[in-house]
């Protein structure tokens, strides 16, 4: 079975986005065609995962009219909810809502994901659910050499100590990739 990985971009400061969940260019490294790093890290990302799990602020950011049809996973995507939307995005990327709660959709994931990662890649809050939680095994940081100074923080003050050990950094122009094992 496949990890439980939470998986973010952020900004040196700690930011994962704007106040208002907007694009602030975190994710310029991902679409960047020059660093090879980057490209060995995307495709390791696109081939391993196999479901994603992520809250209704992120799917709505990333459902425009046009829908996910130019998505490049082919992993399940589980949306954390109270309120399912009437009508599917367009495209081809597969999407559960789910009602009851982060086990719930960590265990629909885990199934539908098989051997491969289930990640947990959008929202701060649905992020520190499950790291508090103690469900996740391990942190894949993507630490965009910016600074934003205001924003959505992914990791909350006050939470937790939660050990991690270092297992690899690759460096690219833009961006540097950090992974660690999360010490259970």
């Amino acid at each position: 079975m496949g990890r439980v990985l939470l998986d973010m971009a952020m900004s040196l400061d700690g930011f994962i986005g704007s106040e208002n969940n907007e694009d602030v260019g975190l994710y310029s490294w991902y679409f960047s065609e020059e660093a090879n790093n980057n490209r060995m890290v995307v495709n390791e990302l696109v081939t391993g995962l196999g479901a994603i799990i992520m809250g209704r602020r992120t799917y709505g950011t990333g459902n425009d009219q046009d829908g996910f049809e130019e998505n490049p996973y082919t992993a399940t995507n589980f949306v954390l909810t109270h309120n399912p939307p009437e009508k599917l995005p367009k495209g081809n990327t597969p999407f559960v809502f789910v009602t009851d709660g982060i086990e719930s959709a960590l265990k629909q994931a885990k199934a539908a994901a098989g051997e491969r990662d289930v990640a947990i890649g959008g929202g701060a809050n649905v992020a520190q659910q499950y790291l508090k939680a103690g469900l996740v095994d391990a942190v894949q940081i993507h630490l965009v050499h910016m600074i934003l100074g205001k924003g959505l923080r992914l990791f909350e003050v006050g939470a937790e100590p939660i050990k991690l050990e270092k297992t690899r950094v690759i460096e690219a122009p833009e961006v540097t990739h950090l992974y660690f094992r999360v010490v259970k």
